[in-house]
């Protein structure tokens, strides 16, 4: 697996197989505490007290490692000492990150494998992605991005399909015949209806949405309309929230902007064997 698919898979792993492991389970502790260390390097905004949390965490799992595996500790896990000290200097981890430099290193591959000759490969290498960046500059590929873009649409009209306490709370530009969208990509992020995004964040929990709908008026400002999960809490275990939905009678749809949520990352609601439904952040907030 590439880095990004082995980043999505330990940060999900734990809803595929968890309700498979019992509790209380030794060798489960050391998932857990990786999955804690991911969610704070993966984070972009922290406390500088979360170094300390980062160092205690790190040990944990040498010590865990060291006492499941038999095996004496690798490199890579002697480096990860030293990444509270690099919090403390540099700040979060994850905008220090080399991931997206080294998704180039793709490009450079598939261009020496394409080459026969091995001869002053390395000029070949440089010639080919200066070229690469002229084409960019003559055909402004990429150099005035399209902030939003949105899949085919349809028009909607908001009196007719909301609720009328919906209705009006929507914003003034809304409240006649919009632009419905069956997805969008906003600054490289997706949205589409079905996904789970958090409306709100609490000291106790996180409040989550389903996107119900995605409207779009004459600002071009995307607007969501969700259907309210009750968080019944955060589930050690599955390292997620627990979810459940809200009594059918009560109207729990809410609206919103795109740009006013707390943390514009959306996630996924998964539901297990027995009905349980639990949401994973993908990085700590």
């Amino acid at each position: 697996m590439s880095s990004s698919e082995m980043l999505c898979f330990v940060r999900y792993f734990g809803l595929i197989v968890g309700e498979l492991v019992p509790m209380e389970t030794e060798i489960w502790k050391l998932y857990i505490v990786l999955r804690k260390i991911i969610d704070i390097c993966c984070a972009r905004v922290l406390q500088p007290e979360c170094s300390h949390l980062l160092d205690a965490l790190v040990s944990e799992h040498n010590r865990l490692y060291l006492y499941f595996s038999n095996c004496s500790l690798k490199p890579k896990y002697h480096i990860l000492t030293h990444y509270g000290r690099l919090l403390l200097a540099n700040g979060p981890i994850s905008l220090t990150s080399s991931l997206r430099f080294e998704s180039k290193h793709k490009v450079l591959k598939a261009f020496a494998n394409a080459i026969p000759c091995r001869i002053n490969l390395g000029y070949t290498l440089a010639h080919k992605l200066q070229l690469q960046m002229v084409n960019r500059f003559l055909n402004q590929t990429g150099i005035n991005p399209d902030l939003l873009k949105v899949g085919s649409c349809k028009n909607l009209n908001t009196f007719d399909e909301f609720s009328t306490q919906l209705f009006n709370f929507l914003p003034i530009e809304l409240k006649h015949v919009v632009t419905s969208a069956p997805w969008i990509e906003l600054r490289g992020i997706s949205y589409k209806p079905g996904m789970l995004v958090i409306l709100e964040i609490n000291l106790n929990n996180c409040i989550f949405g389903k996107i119900i709908n995605i409207i779009l008026g004459n600002s071009r400002t995307p607007y969501i309309v969700c259907e309210l999960f009750l968080t019944v809490g955060f589930d050690s275990h599955f390292h997620a929230y627990e979810l459940t939905k809200y009594d059918e009678k009560e109207n729990n749809l809410i609206g919103c902007y795109i740009k006013d949520l707390p943390n514009s990352t959306p996630t996924v609601l998964r539901v297990l064997g027995n009905g349980s439904m639990y949401a994973s952040l993908r990085y700590a907030l």
